[in-house]
């Protein structure tokens, strides 16, 4: 009796450690893809980048603008403006000219470029960041309150332009040149969950051994 006892519990626990190792490898491994780290210049805005603009003296102007998929941003009062392509100051002489088509002779303004680059999966604070251009994944990460216990760093993945990028950002982390990868209005950073028995799993399979142990109690009990 003690014999069959014994084989039941660990059948039980058997079945416990597959379903959790099988919780553990539920998500979809990513492809490593070479990442192309070359820089391009950052100074030349996108479709999807904000311009902050301030008008002194006209408050009414003065606001962020979205850079639509056509290159141009909307701007009530000065109407379309071409910005895609162009740098900060070429964007500035456009709304220079602008205003001083609409009777103002001397304008003030200034022009400071964003980004827009997503963050999701294991950190803190997921969301849509406006950044400063040249803000780097390392810095992108402290923005959204760094990862939490369960982040896989090792591979995490930067979406661009329709394709993605495995990068080792632990390493960043110590300083390698993956944690300096410059982001781009767009791209979509996602830092996967720890897969295999991670901290989670464990406390599973222990809970599991204890259940199967108090079956083998119960059973062994019964038979007294």
């Amino acid at each position: 009796m003690l014999r069959r006892a014994l084989i039941l519990g660990l059948a039980v626990l058997g079945v416990l450690l597959a379903d959790g190792t099988a919780r553990a490898q539920s998500g979809v491994p990513a492809a490593d893809v070479p990442l192309d780290t070359t820089a391009r210049p950052v100074g030349v805005l996108r479709p999807g980048d904000l311009i902050k603009v301030h008008v002194y003296r006209d408050s009414e102007l003065s606001g962020e603008y979205l850079i639509d998929p056509q290159g141009n941003v909307q701007i009530p009062g000065l109407g379309v403006v071409r910005a895609s392509g162009l740098d900060p100051t070429q964007v500035k002489e456009s709304l220079v000219s602008a205003l001083r088509s609409r009777g103002v002779s001397s304008p003030e303004i200034a022009v400071q470029p964003l980004v827009r680059v997503s963050v999701l999966g294991e950190v803190r604070n997921p969301a849509l960041y406006p950044v400063d251009p040249g803000t780097a994944l390392i810095q992108l990460l402290t923005l959204a309150g760094g990862p939490t216990d369960r982040a896989n760093l090792k591979r995490t993945r930067v979406v661009r332009d329709g394709r993605a990028f495995v990068v080792d950002l632990e390493s960043g982390l110590s300083g390698s040149a993956s944690g300096r990868i410059v982001l781009y209005s767009n791209d979509v950073v996602y830092v996967p969950r720890k897969t295999g028995f991670t901290r989670e799993t464990l406390s599973f399979v222990f809970a599991g051994v204890g259940v199967a142990l108090s079956l083998i109690n119960v059973i062994i009990a019964s038979r007294l």
